[in-house]
């Protein structure tokens, strides 16, 4: 029986259906919020799960559609927090069997927890790589995600260093074809070549 997958956004879905290449463009692509986008997926994560380990406490009781005050003493909202607080220990821990059990469909969340982390191990491969270039070729990718951050294109770069936009463009272009040079065989190690 095959587990069903659920991704949390298109981006995700996207990055899992991509070869290892697709993976290492789209990385350094969305380099400067790859993070974001892992956090957000986390998030989505962690909220589906207690989605989930509701509905699941719901119809253990028997769901009659009304709440039932179940205890003599009511604060929903300490109650919140202290479900929110275990839920992010547990992630931090890297601890989640127990809040997995809680739920109904525990194999998909630790799909999507493994989705996430390959991501995350990914992403990392990335970086060591990177941090592997020779000093110029660095401070070239660095120059790069800082446009990037500030929305600037290689027109303006190249108008600022009184150069061709070809040459801006290409001088980027090489380094990020040494960081997937770097990188391919990382990658093809972790998820097979693709024939």
């Amino acid at each position: 029986m095959t587990t069903e997958v659920i991704f949390q956004n298109g981006f995700q879905e996207k990055y899992f259906r991509s070869d290892s290449k697709g993976k290492i463009e789209m990385i350094l692509e969305n380099y400067i919020t790859f993070q974001h986008q892992l956090s957000g997926i986390e998030n989505g994560i962690k909220m589906d799960i207690k989605y989930d380990q509701d509905i699941k406490a719901r119809n253990e009781r028997g769901n009659l559609g009304l709440r039932v005050q179940t205890s003599c003493v009511s604060d929903p909202t300490a109650k919140e927090a202290i479900r929110n607080i275990e839920l992010d220990r547990a992630f931090e821990e890297n601890d989640l069997e127990m809040e997995l059990e809680r739920t109904g469909t525990p194999e998909v969340y630790r799909n999507q927890l493994m989705m996430l982390d390959s991501m995350r191990d990914d992403y990392h491969i990335i970086q060591i790589v990177i941090s592997t270039l020779s000093s110029k070729d660095s401070n070239s990718l660095n120059d790069y995600f800082a446009y990037q951050r500030q929305n600037i294109s290689f027109v303006d770069v190249a108008d600022k260093k009184d150069m061709p936009v070809g040459s801006v463009y290409q001088k980027y272009w090489r380094v990020k074809c040494k960081v997937k040079k770097g990188a391919i065989g990382k990658f093809e190690r972790k998820y097979g070549r693709k024939s």
